[in-house]
């Protein structure tokens, strides 16, 4: 899965990577969202690709309630063209999302250890997402998304079972093409993560708390290797005499 988001890079990387205008107003970097937030996300209405702060985590427009909703923050891609929660908005409401990297915990010996990944070049990734608009009886709205995911593989599937999908700069504009691509073609055109020279290491604990911020948090850090634990003493055989 996907539950925590890091971005980080400047916006002119952000404008010439989704073809944005220039007119991108300046946003401060953020090494630790977590889902419910505010998240910068790239889509296209007809007038061009815009950026747009939206919720992380999807509100289906059918929603009576967005308070007493589970929070969306991933869909599978293998089940995502079937649920109605997502269905409707993988046809007609595809989104970008910018990350600089993101973050996924490692269990352990009853602990969870977090992964700092991102782009072994430090370039953006480009996560695929869906979103909608949840509109409520006071005429108040909802931008919201959700990031796809799929079975992880290589290093990222030693870390969790389950990784964000991403789509390549070759396939951006067709995947926020809502006219003209259907869903079953815009599944084809996301692609595995590992296949973008994805690398990990381990960084502070710290993430674990979303109140934390600041770019400490993708520093990476040494695990201290645990010391082995004693093996309990054998017990001592007690030795019987017979007297008689």
């Amino acid at each position: 899965m996907c539950g925590r988001l890091d971005l980080h890079h400047p916006r002119e990387e952000l404008i010439n990577l989704f073809n944005l205008d220039a007119q991108l107003n300046d946003f401060p970097a953020r090494y630790n969202i977590p889902p419910t937030q505010p998240v910068l996300s790239i889509v296209n209405h007809g007038r061009g690709n815009e950026a747009q702060l939206m919720r992380w985590g999807l509100v289906p427009h059918w929603v009576k309630d967005p308070r007493e909703f589970t929070v969306l923050a991933n869909a599978r891609v293998e089940t995502v063209a079937e649920k109605p929660a997502f269905k409707s908005s993988l046809k007609n409401q595809r989104c970008l999302v910018p990350a600089s990297g993101y973050y996924e915990w490692l269990r352990q010996n009853g602990e969870k250890q977090p992964f700092h990944i991102h782009k072994e070049d430090g370039s953006l990734l480009a996560l695929a997402g869906l979103y909608a608009t949840w509109e409520g009886p006071n005429g108040e709205e909802i931008d919201s998304f959700t990031i796809l995911t799929q079975e992880a593989t290589g290093e990222l599937a030693d870390i969790h079972h389950r990784t964000p999908v991403h789509v390549p700069e070759e396939n951006m504009d067709e995947w926020l093409d809502t006219k003209n691509v259907n869903a079953q073609n815009a599944l084809k055109l996301v692609r595995p993560l590992i296949k973008y020279n994805v690398t990990s290491y381990p960084v502070s604990q710290r993430v674990n708390n979303a109140r934390n911020e600041g770019e400490d948090l993708i520093v990476e850090v040494e695990l201290e290797a645990k010391p082995k634990e004693k093996a309990a003493p054998k017990p001592k055989k007690s030795i019987q005499l017979d007297l008689f």
